[in-house]
């Protein structure tokens, strides 16, 4: 390992100044951040290969990471051997997937996800409803008490939205929803 950054500049840096052969980053909060830097290592530095290591297994989070220029795309809970031998054989071929990984890509590929999909796509109705109420800074028993329910079927529901967003919080999940431009009241009313 010659370097670690926590943000975009810095790797880029970094990427300048040590010349790496390969690159492991996570996806960034939300996913977003990681997939904008992938991005700017793929234009400035082609020879480069690209390891994600997320915890989301959503197949439109991988098709974010492969569109952004990632040659591998790991779940985090990997053990150190796999780990090992992907970066020997992304470094070797170009390309590896995890036999997880390769069954979700072949869903990609056969159309199981439209190329326009996007993780909100899918939420159920009633996640929307609790996504848009988190991103309006609604604490759960105030969901709960508008939406009827309790508050432990709230934190059941936030658990699903986490796990279909990508995302490990209510705040990460906030800042996801408050960055996405189709998710208003009405939206929230569909499906």
């Amino acid at each position: 390992m010659v370097a670690v950054a926590h943000d975009e500049a810095t790797a880029l840096r970094h990427l300048g100044r040590h010349h790496p052969h390969l690159v492991v980053m996570g996806p960034g909060a939300g996913g977003n951040g990681g997939m904008d830097t992938a991005r700017a290592i793929r234009q400035t530095s082609r020879h480069v290969r690209i390891i994600v290591l997320a915890s989301s297994r959503q197949p439109i989070h991988m098709r974010e990471a492969f569109v952004a220029g990632a040659n591998a795309y790991l779940s985090r809970d990997i053990d150190a051997q796999e780990l090992r031998d992907t970066l020997l054989t992304v470094h070797r071929e170009g390309v590896a997937l995890s036999a997880a990984a390769a069954g979700q890509v072949l869903e990609l590929v056969s159309g199981g996800l439209s190329r326009d999909a996007s993780p909100l796509d899918l939420l159920t109705r009633r996640e929307r409803e609790i996504l848009f109420l988190v991103a309006d800074d609604q604490e759960t028993h105030h969901i709960a008490a508008r939406l009827g329910i309790t508050p432990k079927t709230v934190r059941n529901y936030l658990s699903r939205i986490y796990a279909k967003l990508g995302t490990r919080n209510r705040l990460q999940t906030a800042l996801y929803a408050l960055r996405c431009p189709e998710l208003h009241p009405q939206s929230a009313a569909k499906t």
